[in-house]
C-alpha cells in the first residue's frame, strides 16, 4: 500500500498546475495519480482484475509517466506562445501512446518519446536565442529535491532487496515535491502554507507570440 498511497504526494502540485490554469497538465496529471494508484495497489494485493486487468493499469500509468516527464521538459523551455505549447504538449502526448501500444516494456519506447520532446525543446530554444527566464530559486529547490527522487529510485530496483517498496514509495514522494516547484517556475509569487488558498493564477498576459 505504500507504492499505492505515496501517489497522492502529487496532489500539491495538481493545485498548482489548477490555479494556474494549465488545463492539460491538470488533467494528464489527475490520469497519472489514478492510473498508477490503481496500478500499484493491484500489485500490492497481488489482485490482477479491477475494471481492467493490473498489466492494463501499468501501461496506462507509463503513459501518464511519460507524458509528465515530456510537460516538465516543455514548462522548463518556457515557451510564452500558448498555441505552439499547447501542441507540443499534443504532439507528445500521441508520439507516447504509439510508443507504448508497440512495446510498453521495451526501455527504449519509454526513454524515447522523453528524449525526443527535450531534444524538440532544446532546438526551440537554441532557435529563438533566449534562456528560459524562470525562478531559480524554485529551480534549486526542485533540483535539490530530485537528487533525493534519484536516489531513492535507484534503491527501489531490486524489489525483493526494497522492504515494503518503502524505497519505490519515497521515490513516489520526492517526485510529487520536486513537481509542487517545477510547476512554480512561471508563478512568482510562493506558494505557502498561509496562502495556499489564495494565490493568484497564472496572468493571461504571460504568453506572447514569441
Amino acid at each position: 500500500m505504500i507504492t499505492g498511497l505515496s501517489n497522492f504526494a502529487t496532489v500539491p502540485a495538481l493545485y498548482v498546475v489548477k490555479k494556474q490554469n494549465m488545463i492539460y497538465q491538470f488533467y494528464i496529471g489527475i490520469f497519472t495519480l489514478l492510473t498508477s494508484f490503481m496500478y500499484h495497489t493491484l500489485e500490492s494485493f497481488d489482485c490482477s482484475y479491477f475494471i481492467i486487468e493490473e498489466g492494463g493499469w501499468h501501461r496506462l500509468d507509463n503513459i501518464g509517466s511519460i507524458t509528465c516527464f515530456q510537460m516538465l521538459f516543455t514548462q522548463l523551455s518556457d515557451f510564452q506562445n500558448l498555441e505552439f505549447e499547447t501542441i507540443l504538449n499534443y504532439f507528445g502526448l500521441l508520439v507516447t501512446m504509439i510508443c507504448q501500444a508497440k512495446s510498453p516494456w521495451d526501455l527504449n519506447y519509454t526513454i524515447g518519446p522523453i528524449l525526443l520532446q527535450a531534444l524538440i525543446c532544446l532546438l526551440v530554444i537554441l532557435k529563438r536565442k533566449r534562456l528560459p527566464k524562470l525562478i531559480k530559486a524554485k529551480l534549486q529547490k526542485g533540483f535539490i529535491v530530485s537528487l533525493f527522487a534519484a536516489l531513492f529510485f535507484t534503491l527501489s530496483q531490486d524489489e525483493f532487496k526494497d522492504y515494503l517498496r518503502f524505497y519505490h514509495g519515497m521515490w513516489h514522494v520526492c517526485v510529487g515535491v520536486f513537481s509542487f516547484y517545477m510547476w512554480q517556475t512561471k508563478c512568482d509569487v510562493e506558494f505557502t502554507w498561509s496562502n495556499f488558498y489564495k494565490i493568484p493564477c497564472l496572468k493571461d498576459t504571460y504568453y506572447k507570440n514569441e
